[in-house]
């Protein structure tokens, strides 16, 4: 083992550049892949409804229209962040990274050129694709499983990151490292949930935006015109309602087709996490231990304040739309609400009072606050965490069940809320984004000091074990 270099640069290029570009792009990226799988379910309800719900089409056509311009940025920010940030400000480190994992990087850059002919196929043929509908519906599922391997690639970089497992020693083990495919399937759901949460805000902010107008028109028209409603829906109506009208049934649709994906999909998430966290504690304990009881351990309570305030926004939103629709339950719902807050309150509390527990221990503080220590015992994860965290599910999963239920009934009524529930489902959009931003924080810190776990150190440049490689000679990579 060589003596070991110092990395150059300072808080701004090594640390603050990586986190901003990178967490950009994980957000661009999750969206064009749940935005496609979003445009595949609204393209093939459409296929299968005899009479073509526009609502549907309209939705499809929007997601790819939007993914093409979010697409053309990030593809630029992942060159920068790849040539500039990696081999710039990185480059010891990303070479040896690519020694290890060439073949990976190079099957990920073979599926970003098929995403690329297929996106931009899909974008400017989309009209007349329509005379085939189901061509089309074929190449929205073909550009989604593409997109799937390209994250299912950069995943096992990622993943090999934090629980190496043998990876730069065989092809087989870096691919199948323990939290590969657990974090291929926490991604899945969260890309999805994202995308609904993205469509969701959009929506909110157009809502206001055609709503405002709408009044205005209202204001400024005759009294006969000023008497139509934002939510009538009788046919005799449609055609002297003004263009704005029809436009907010379409974003309150739109809105709550996305809060669904983005609840719905979120519900999954404590168990596929918890998955996770258990595959990183059995093969990267001190990641996990940085994470359960060092100086991640209040970021969590960060993350578990925003799953809750997920769940809770979307049962509020549900409620406000029952509400003012006159559904069923819309009472209870709004009881469901109530209590996810105040379970999300019972979770957000810490176990002790300090930034970790070793500081606990070190001012000889560790016993309970009623006995004047810095200890919370009901902040502890087994039972209270656990406990809350299946509160929330179970709470969610009946506020998503009751507003399914009262939508296939036809219990609600497009355009009928308030502009509450725009800001509502805004707040729910930007949950989402910032819960994203924690999860990342938290998987890319908690292997501190390493870049790799166990092997390459953040401020050493070198790989710390000299186990054989599979072509021969010593794997550990050194800096000279």
């Amino acid at each position: 083992m060589s003596t070991s270099t110092q990395i150059g640069g300072n808080l701004l290029t090594n640390g603050l550049l990586v986190a901003v570009v990178a967490l950009v792009h994980i957000q661009i990226a999750a969206f064009l892949i749940g935005a496609s799988t979003m445009a595949i379910v609204s393209e093939t309800v459409s296929l299968v409804r005899r009479n073509r719900d526009e609502r549907h089409d309209r939705l499809a056509h929007g997601l790819i229209k939007s993914s093409i311009f979010i697409f053309g940025f990030g593809s630029a920010l992942a060159i920068f962040f790849v040539m500039f940030v990696l081999t710039g400000v990185w480059g010891k480190f990303f070479v040896s990274l690519q020694q290890i994992t060439f073949w990976v990087f190079f099957l990920e850059g073979i599926t970003f050129l098929f995403e690329i002919v297929l996106i931009y196929t899909l974008y400017a043929n989309w009209q007349r694709l329509g005379e085939h509908r189901k061509a089309r519906l074929g190449m929205l599922i073909l550009l989604n499983v593409v997109q799937w391997w390209q994250m299912f690639f950069i995943d096992i970089v990622a993943s090999f990151m934090v629980t190496p497992n043998g990876g730069d020693v065989n092809i087989l083990n870096l691919i199948l490292n323990p939290t590969s495919i657990v974090l291929t399937a926490h991604r899945t759901l969260g890309n999805i949930a994202w995308a609904g949460a993205a469509v969701a805000l959009v929506s909110g902010v157009q809502y206001l935006r055609v709503t405002r107008r709408l009044e205005t028109v209202r204001r400024t028209a005759p009294a006969t015109a000023a008497a139509a409603s934002v939510g009538a829906m009788a046919a005799s109506a449609a055609g002297s309602e003004p263009p704005e009208a029809r436009e907010a049934r379409y974003w309150d649709w739109a809105g709550q087709w996305g809060a669904v994906f983005a609840v719905g999909l979120t519900l999954l998430q404590p168990w596929v996490g918890y998955e996770y966290a258990k595959e990183i504690q059995l093969h990267a304990y001190p990641a996990w231990f940085n994470m359960m009881f060092g100086d991640l351990s209040n970021v969590f309570l960060v993350q578990i304040t925003l799953l809750g305030s997920i769940f809770t926004l979307g049962a509020a939103y549900f409620w406000r739309r029952m509400k003012a629709s006159g559904a069923p339950h819309a009472r209870r719902q709004g009881v469901v609400t109530a209590m996810l807050a105040f379970v999300t309150l019972f979770a957000a509390l810490p176990a002790w009072f300090a930034p970790t527990y070793a500081d606990v221990v070190t001012a000889h503080l560790d016993r309970p606050f009623w006995q004047g220590g810095l200890l919370n015992p009901f902040g502890n994860f087994i039972p209270y965490k656990v406990g809350a965290l299946f509160a929330m599910v179970m709470l969610a999963l009946w506020s998503l069940t009751a507003y399914m239920r009262a939508n296939s009934r036809d219990e609600l009524q497009a355009g009928r809320v308030g502009r509450r529930s725009a800001v509502i489902l805004i707040g729910l959009g930007a949950t989402v984004s910032v819960m994203m931003m924690v999860m990342g924080v938290i998987r890319e810190h908690a292997r501190q000091p390493y870049l790799i776990s166990g092997e390459l150190t953040i401020n050493n440049q070198q790989i710390l074990n000299n186990q054989p490689s599979a072509v021969g000679g010593s794997s550990g990579v050194t800096d000279r």
